[in-house]
């Protein structure tokens, strides 16, 4: 197995610790219970996708991941709204800091994930 692989898949466990620990950092702050449900959902998926490009996942999960992928923006996206950290003032060092982390590990997560959608190849015909 290629050291690339074992990387990706690495983080891909990383990343599912994280994400364990934010939905039930999630779960603590009462958060409604529809989207804590639909939030594991969303990661655990995130989680398959980087194990699937890992693993270089055929073009039968790139069907899957089309339109899979908006959802899982989605949910991003949902997250943000419900987020109830952000402090009266956004602009505190320790809140910047950990908005970057935030963003350092999840940005490789969903590119992993765009990839297994094969976008550009869908589009070519492939």
């Amino acid at each position: 197995m290629k050291l690339s692989r074992v990387a990706v898949i690495g983080y891909g466990v990383l990343y599912f610790v994280l994400a364990c620990l934010m939905e039930a950092n999630n779960w603590n702050q009462s958060y409604p219970i529809v989207y804590v449900g639909f939030s594991m959902i969303a990661q655990t998926l995130v989680v398959g996708g980087i194990i699937l490009f890992g693993l270089e996942a055929g073009s039968d999960f790139a069907k899957i991941w089309r339109w899979l992928f908006p959802l899982l923006v989605l949910e991003v996206a949902v997250g943000i709204v419900f987020d109830a950290t952000i402090p009266p003032d956004p602009h505190d060092r320790e809140w910047m800091l950990n908005l970057v982390f935030s963003l350092w590990i999840t940005a490789p997560a969903y590119y992993f994930n765009f990839r297994l959608a094969r976008y550009a190849r869908a589009k070519e015909g492939r």
